[in-house]
Formats: structure tokens, C-alpha cells, sequence
């Protein structure tokens, strides 16, 4: 039997998240897309297979009995469809034909050399892609398979199908120009000498940093923002202003050029912890091996420049001891 041009497994499993999910907009929050996009795959679908899948007339939507015969057959062809990706990336001299790995901005610069060096020698893949940007894309695309990797602040919990494994966690900082000896004591002071430097609202740190202030109940003037660590260093080093960000932040300011330094940030702490995230059973136990190979990395080659840059840090910049972590859960 031939199937129905355009039956494609993407198809499939925005289906099987609609019909899991509550409502639509739901759907769309787990799957990292618009609810009209999801609306329109399975639209989409309902034409392929021609028949209707959903009962819209239903607050919310129900599947009709043509969906929930769907539901079942396709979750178990999505899940062969994983099992057969992980069987062949398991085979010959190169477990990876392909890896492809999307990061933040923040770490672009300052994880990918030694990264690259790490996974080349180690899994020798045999196309190695990395990519930088927002996190909302690089989770988008994931679950698109456009990546296969992604290292973000996002956790798994509302995203189905997706596995965690945690890497490393690091405080909210101060970012200055090199040249800065005034008061830091408060963000407040702080900022009638200096303009704050935002991190964009859709960024990442830009959302954890806007969260602290709330909680403060401290509102500078939102004068200019930007959406990349790269691009806040390159406005703070010129000395038009200060930011609230991260070590690796710093870093990553650093590694292009920027003239910055960092200093503690008074207050409560507040920090992010950042996740490899992996589409469930593809890669197998090589997104173990992958994980570990970062948390070396940031072992060996990162936390030490943030010992020596930020002494005062003290546990701030924490990589994540797995196998502590699982000691600690079994104690409890």
C-alpha cells in the first residue's frame, strides 16, 4: 500500500501531543511551536488520512474514533521509528554519522573549541555541526530534528519524549567595565552612576535576571537591550553601562575581546542550571558520553578561569557530580 504524499513522523507526533495535551495551546507549549502551526498539522493530516481526527465541536477538542485508532498505531510507529535511529547510530566505527549540537550564546565562544576538540577525539562523529542562538529555537528544533543535541536552561518537564541530563549551575553576576571602582553594593546605587545593560526579554538570562528584579522590586530605566552575552560585554567594555548576567556570560565576553570583569552581585542568589537535552532513545548511551565529555570540559577548562577571574564566587559556578547527586537521593 502506498501512503498518502506528505504523511511524514513529524506529523505524527504533533498529533500524538495534541491528543495527549488538554488543549491545544498546551500542545503547542510541549511541542515549542504556535498553536495555529499545530492546528495546521493536524489539519494537515486529517486530509492525508482523510478523515477527521478531532471533534472540534467539544470544549476542549476530543479524538473521534478515527483519531484514537491513530494515536495508538502511530505512537508505536514513532517510537520504532527511535528505536531504528538508535540501532543504526549504535553501528561501525562511527556510533554518530551525524551529531549536531545547538548551544546558547552565552557559551558559544567559550565551550566550542574545547568541546570540539573533546567530542572529535572521543566519539568521532562522523559529521560534527554546532549552532548558537536562542534557546526557544534550539528547543524548537530539536523537536523538529533539525539537532540532535541542544544544551539549555530548559528543563524536560513539559516537553515529552525529551531526556535530561544536567551539566553545571552558575550564579547571577555583575558584569562592569574593567575600569570600574565605584560603589556595587546594591543594584540600585549601582545604577544611578550606570545605565543597566539588559539581555534581552526573550533570552534566557534575560528572563532570570528580569524575574530577580521583580522579586527585588528594583525597575532602572529599560533603556537598551541586547540579546547575546557578546553583544551586552561589547556596550559594558566601551563603559555605557553595567549588566546583571552569569560567569560563563563574562567568559564569553572575554573570549571575543571585550574588556569586562566581574563582580558579586549583592542579594539573594539567584542562578540557572544548564541541561544537555536529547530526544528520548536516539542516541543511546551516547548522550551519557556526550554529557560527561562536557561536564569534563567545564571540569578541566572553564572552572578554573572562573576561579581565577571571580575567587569570591565561591560554589556559584557548580559543574554537577551525577553520580553525588544519585548518592545524595538514595541517602534520602
Amino acid at each position: 500500500m502506498a501512503l498518502p504524499k506528505g504523511l511524514d513522523l513529524r506529523s505524527l507526533n504533533v498529533f500524538i501531543e495534541a491528543s495527549r495535551a488538554k488543549n491545544m495551546a498546551e500542545a503547542a507549549a510541549r511541542l515549542g511551536m504556535t498553536q495555529p502551526a499545530v492546528s495546521q498539522y493536524i489539519s494537515k493530516l486529517e486530509d492525508l488520512v482523510g478523515a477527521s481526527l478531532l471533534d472540534r465541536r467539544l470544549r476542549p477538542a476530543r479524538l473521534t474514533p478515527a483519531g484514537e485508532v491513530l494515536r495508538d498505531l502511530a505512537d508505536s510507529l514513532l517510537t520504532s521509528a527511535e528505536q531504528a535511529l538508535a540501532a543504526v547510530r549504535g553501528v561501525g566505527d562511527h556510533p554518530l554519522p551525524t551529531l549536531r549540537l545547538a548551544l546558547p550564546n552565552s557559551l558559544a565562544a567559550t565551550l566550542t573549541p574545547y568541546l570540539y576538540d573533546i567530542v572529535q577525539a572521543e566519539m568521532r562523529p562522523g559529521h560534527f555541526a554546532m549552532r548558537s542562538g536562542q534557546a526557544i529555537d534550539h528547543v524548537r528544533a530539536l523537536l523538529e530534528r533539525e539537532v540532535d543535541v541542544v544544551i539549555a536552561s530548559e528543563t524536560t518537564d513539559r516537553l515529552t519524549g525529551i531526556e535530561s541530563y544536567p551539566l553545571f549551575r552558575e550564579r547571577l553576576i555583575l558584569m562592569v567595565p574593567a575600569d570600574f571602582d565605584g560603589d556595587a553594593g546594591s543594584i540600585s546605587v549601582l545604577a544611578e552612576k550606570l545605565p543597566l545593560i539588559r539581555f534581552a526579554g526573550y533570552n534566557v538570562v534575560g528572563q532570570l535576571v528580569e524575574r530577580h528584579l521583580r522579586r527585588l522590586r528594583v525597575n532602572p530605566p529599560r533603556n537598551v537591550e541586547f540579546d547575546s552575552a557578546q553583544m551586552v560585554a561589547a556596550v559594558v567594555a566601551r563603559g555605557a553601562g553595567f549588566a546583571i548576567a552569569t560567569p560563563m556570560c563574562v567568559l564569553e565576553g572575554i573570549a571575543v575581546g571585550h574588556n569586562v570583569r566581574a563582580l558579586p552581585l549583592a542579594g539573594p542568589s539567584v542562578s540557572r542550571t544548564l541541561h544537555l537535552l536529547v530526544r528520548g532513545r536516539e542516541l543511546g548511551p551516547q548522550a551519557t558520553m556526550l554529557a560527561a565529555l562536557c561536564r569534563r570540559v567545564l571540569t578541566e577548562r572553564i572552572a578554573p578561569r572562573v576561579n581565577d577571574l571571580m575567587p569570591w564566587l565561591g560554589d556559584g559556578f557548580d559543574v554537577i557530580d551525577v553520580e553525588k547527586t544519585k548518592l545524595n537521593r538514595r541517602d534520602k
